[in-house]
């Protein structure tokens, strides 16, 4: 489980209910919308300290090509293990994957938004490059889970191509509880989760409880026993450290 957090206090009753990974973003800022660089590294320090295994990602914002690039250095230079980064379909997307690739960044997961579904040659090219991973989500939060907007042969093409490549896998889009039976079908590495951890729409606050109880549907799903934290943490870190953990290249 990947569950998206706002500040300290999301962050931390996030990991301590027991995300898998926490994710950094400000959701009224859109659907990658990017916390302060001080607040990144702040969290990130903080659950360093607190749950030193537990990975962080965080996204980079809403930007053209040059403010993209420019950001996803400075959220790496925070100290998170992930850097995520949104790509919109279009005539500009394979120049746009080209220039991130260029900055030979270990810790990009690259999260193509899929509202209108899944370009999978543009996948093919991403897990090629040597990013840490391949995520989908949606952009548009208000039309519901993206399970509704791409078919679920398109998601399994597109998890066995990142698996092929030795990519780490992702699916997000208004996710709910469900759409757990079909998460336990496609089997991504991580299951994103934002709106159904919180009290309203995704713009409440997170509640421990909601995210305790779907992580205990989504553990039985894939029947990972629950007294294997470390396994399941460990594949998230360290499948590949040389691909995957942005602190092996400081």
């Amino acid at each position: 489980m990947l569950a998206s957090v706002r500040d300290r206090a999301e962050a931390r009753d996030a990991a301590a209910a027991g995300a898998d990974l926490i994710d950094l973003k400000d959701p009224s800022a859109g659907a990658l919308g990017a916390l302060a660089l001080r607040d990144i590294a702040a969290i990130a320090a903080e659950i360093r300290l607190g749950w030193p295994q537990r990975p962080v990602s965080a996204t980079v914002g809403d930007f053209d090509h040059e403010g993209r690039c420019a950001m996803a250095q400075a959220v790496a230079a925070c100290g998170v293990d992930y850097v995520k980064v949104g790509l919109a379909p279009g005539p500009h997307a394979l120049a746009a994957l080209r220039r991130l690739a260029g900055l030979r960044l270990p810790s990009l997961v690259i999260v193509f938004l899929a509202d209108a579904g899944i370009d999978l040659a543009l996948a093919e090219q991403a897990s090629a490059r040597g990013f840490a991973g391949l995520m989908v989500d949606t952009a548009d939060k208000s039309t519901g889970s993206l399970l509704r907007h791409v078919q679920p042969q398109a998601l399994q093409a597109f998890i066995a191509l990142a698996r092929r490549h030795g990519r780490l896998s992702g699916i997000a889009g208004s996710l709910r509880q469900d759409d757990v039976p079909m998460l336990r079908q496609l089997a991504p590495d991580y299951a994103g989760f934002r709106g159904a951890l919180c009290d309203g729409d995704r713009r409440g606050r997170l509640d421990p409880a909601r995210l305790r109880r779907l992580r205990a549907l989504l553990r039985a799903s894939s029947q990972v026993p629950e007294g294997d934290d470390a396994s399941v943490r460990s594949s998230l870190r360290s499948r590949d450290d040389s691909v995957f953990d942005s602190r092996s290249i400081e």
